[in-house]
């Protein structure tokens, strides 16, 4: 039986833990709530990640990067919720792990030589995911099309914003959000818990400062800008990536509904019916798409994201508007629903115990302050009944808003009107 526990540090810092039963082998996940979200410049919370690297005051660039990379399998990386220290490491070697973070966080001197050193690095990275290809560029450019906060993730920013950042930029961001009290530690080792409390608080929590005036970033704190638009960015890439946010005004906290709407985005998605099948059918519209589903503070977003060729952009939404309606009106088929369960029964079969699978325990604590039984809402999505789905996608779609955001060189007479839009996409 693995021991999951929530612990609070001291300085305000907290634990959540999980007991490795599976090998002997230690995850450690140092997370500080500052990523993209946070930036005053598009771009900084990934530059202050990078400038982590470029030397402390006792060690120089290519020595503290060759000591946090000796570990066994590390890595740092920014996303719109925060900035992460990551390892996969040997359990002895979780003291010297966190004292070399702690050394990163509070020696690093983000000297103004070092930060025009980096800069061009960084300008190097975004010239890289703009020209390497359309789904790299499309993850880059996309942003700015949406207003849709879990797609603002920014990566690097622009060389017009990373040219705005300074050594006091990088400074005040890490005085503000690098501290005790803003920082998450997730760890899955065989150690025990007192033990890894003590650890963590010698070699990492006790080296931050505090700032007591810190107020904690809400997890769901993003709200929708603008959740009704239709957006085209013109590009001269070969196919079209077409993306359709349905925004609820509800943000759903009940985890059997959530795992219902998981089963019901799978059958949506399925490739041997729901709209992969029906879009492959009407003359291969689509290369890849794919229905999911993000949280955020008193909402709930659906997106429908596809890539297919510019001529095939009007018949692709209106294809994906007829499935969505017919949904809405009759349901998913006993056939659908049938063959959901019986792919999922046997994903739950060769399903392995693993170090990731404790982790992801761990972050359900964050989420939802308790373990998640998993096996009890498998054995309840597998009662769930036609009507249960039916009702579910009834539930989230009618009051949803529609926006469209395209991403290639459409022609914008094959596009919908907003008006229009809205009139395809009524489920009332």
């Amino acid at each position: 039986m693995n021991k999951f526990k929530s612990i609070s540090l001291d300085n305000g810092a907290k634990l959540y833990y999980a007991k490795n039963n599976i090998n002997k082998g230690t995850f450690v996940d140092v997370n500080f709530d500052c990523g993209s979200r946070c930036d005053t410049f598009p771009g900084l919370a990934h530059f202050v990640e990078h400038m982590f690297f470029t030397g402390t005051k006792k060690l120089t660039k290519d020595e503290i990067t060759k000591k946090y990379f000796s570990f066994v399998n590390t890595n740092a990386y920014t996303n719109n919720i925060g900035v992460f220290f990551s390892g996969s490491i040997f359990t002895k070697e979780l003291p010297d792990y966190l004292s070399t973070v702690a050394e990163m966080i509070t020696e690093s001197t983000f000297s103004p030589k070092a930060i025009e050193k980096e800069r061009k690095i960084i300008n190097q990275e975004i010239i890289r995911r703009i020209d390497k290809s359309e789904e790299n560029s499309y993850y880059f450019n996309f942003y700015n099309l949406t207003n849709m906060p879990m797609y603002k993730y920014t990566g690097a920013g622009t060389r017009q914003t990373i040219a705005n950042i300074t050594s006091k930029d990088v400074k005040n961001f890490v005085n503000q959000y690098f501290i005790a009290n803003n920082a998450q530690i997730n760890i899955v080792t065989p150690l025990s818990a007192n033990k890894v409390k003590k650890i963590v608080e010698k070699n990492l929590i006790s080296k931050l400062k505090v700032d007591n005036n810190f107020v904690p970033l809400d997890l769901f704190a993003e709200t929708v800008a603008n959740d009704n638009f239709v957006k085209i960015k013109k590009v001269d890439i070969k196919k079209c990536i077409v993306r359709l946010n349905f925004v609820i005004d509800k943000d759903f906290y009940d985890l059997k509904f959530l795992q219902r709407l998981n089963a019901v985005i799978s059958m949506m998605t399925e490739i041997s019916g729901g709209i992969n099948n029906l879009l492959r059918i009407k003359k291969s519209l689509i290369y890849s798409c794919k229905f999911n589903f993000h949280r955020l503070k008193e909402k709930t977003i659906i997106t429908f994201v596809c890539q297919c060729e510019k001529e095939n952009v009007g018949e692709v939404i209106s294809t994906v508007a007829e499935y969505m309606r017919k949904l809405y009106s009759t349901g998913f088929s006993e056939e659908e629903i049938k063959l959901y369960k019986r792919k999922e029964e046997y994903y739950k079969n060769i399903k392995t115990p693993s170090v990731g699978y404790l982790l992801h325990k761990t972050y359900n604590y964050k989420m939802y302050n308790k373990i998640i039984n998993d096996k009890k809402l498998e054995k309840y999505v597998k009662k769930c009944t036609k009507a249960d789905f039916d009702n579910t996608i009834k539930e989230v779609l009618s009051n949803c808003k529609v926006s469209l955001s395209i991403y290639g060189s459409v022609d914008k007479n094959l596009v919908p009107t907003k008006q229009k839009l809205n009139e395809m996409y009524k489920f009332n």
